[in-house]
Parts: C-alpha cells; sequence; structure tokens
C-alpha cells in the first residue's frame, strides 16, 4: 500500500496501491466496501471531502479521480487533467468546493470540483510533494489559503482569488 486515509468521520478507511487500486473499508462493518480501479499507475494521495462522500485520489498517471463512495461500483465521479508529470499530493478545501493537487512537474493546481476543471496554475521552484488547504477556523476569512513543500525543502503559503469563503 502507499497511502491511507480515514474518512472525516471516522467510518472508512481509504488504501492506496502502486498498481493504481484503491480500496475503501467499512470500519464500521469491518468490510471491504468498494475497489476502485480508475488508475493505471502508483495512486500517491488520497483526500477526503469534509462530508466523507468523496475521495479524491492523485496518481503518476498525471490525473486526480473523484470518487464518490456512497455509489457502487466503480464511484468515478471526475477526471482531472492538465499536470505535465506524476501528481504526488492532493487535498480537498474545508467548503468541499475545490481541490488542490501539487506534481513533480512542479505546479500546483486549484481545481472547482463543481465545475470539472482547474481554475488556476500556481509555478513551483521543484516538485510539489505536499499540498493543504488552510483550516478552516470559525469566524475567520481562512478561505481560500493553502501550503505547499517540494523538492526545494520550503513550505510556502499561498492564496487564490476566488477560492474564498462562501
Amino acid at each position: 500500500m502507499t497511502r491511507t486515509q480515514q474518512s472525516p468521520d471516522g467510518r472508512k478507511l481509504a488504501l492506496s496501491s502502486e498498481t493504481g487500486q484503491i480500496y475503501v473499508f467499512d470500519l464500521e462493518a469491518s468490510a471491504l466496501a468498494a475497489t476502485y480501479t480508475s488508475h493505471a499507475m502508483t495512486v500517491r494521495a488520497l483526500a477526503w471531502s469534509p462530508d466523507s462522500s468523496l475521495l479524491l485520489s492523485a496518481s503518476d498517471d498525471k490525473r486526480l479521480v473523484l470518487h464518490d463512495v456512497r455509489s457502487a461500483p466503480g464511484g468515478t465521479v471526475a477526471s482531472f487533467t492538465g499536470h505535465a508529470s506524476w501528481v504526488l499530493s492532493a487535498d480537498i478545501s474545508p467548503d468541499g468546493r475545490f481541490g488542490l493537487s501539487g506534481s513533480a512537474d512542479k505546479t500546483i493546481k486549484v481545481w472547482d470540483i463543481a465545475a470539472r476543471a482547474a481554475v488556476a496554475t500556481v509555478q513551483d521552484t521543484g516538485e510539489v510533494w505536499g499540498v493543504s488547504w488552510r483550516p478552516r477556523i470559525a469566524g475567520s476569512a481562512g478561505g481560500g489559503a493553502f501550503v505547499s513543500a517540494g523538492e526545494d525543502g520550503v513550505v510556502r503559503w499561498w492564496r487564490v482569488a476566488g477560492a474564498g469563503a462562501a
């Protein structure tokens, strides 16, 4: 397995493999709930939506795939393309509206999940190994900010216009 990620509600656990499969386990039933074969190469990152209904996966096949874990079989609802190399990291915003990806192509992309399209691309100085949205803090206007880290050893804060709090 290459990655594990527990859902925010604590009911599911997603695991990914070097061969591109994703396994979702129902922790309450102690059973395998779904297997997704939507990637052709290693899955490097997994991210859950805040309501635990969607799972975003990032792969060496240069794509992100959005899965609806409530539906079966397959559950694939969208495929996001646009990176020129492996997608190494992914996250979903605290409001569930945006996806975020970091790649070996030295870019970070912000994805509008509803529109199924990239709404911003940020050029970094090296491979982007990790991305994470800033948590929403009650009473703050923290939406649209995220952090990245990569091969250059620098952690950077970013803010994306149009990705603010709803």
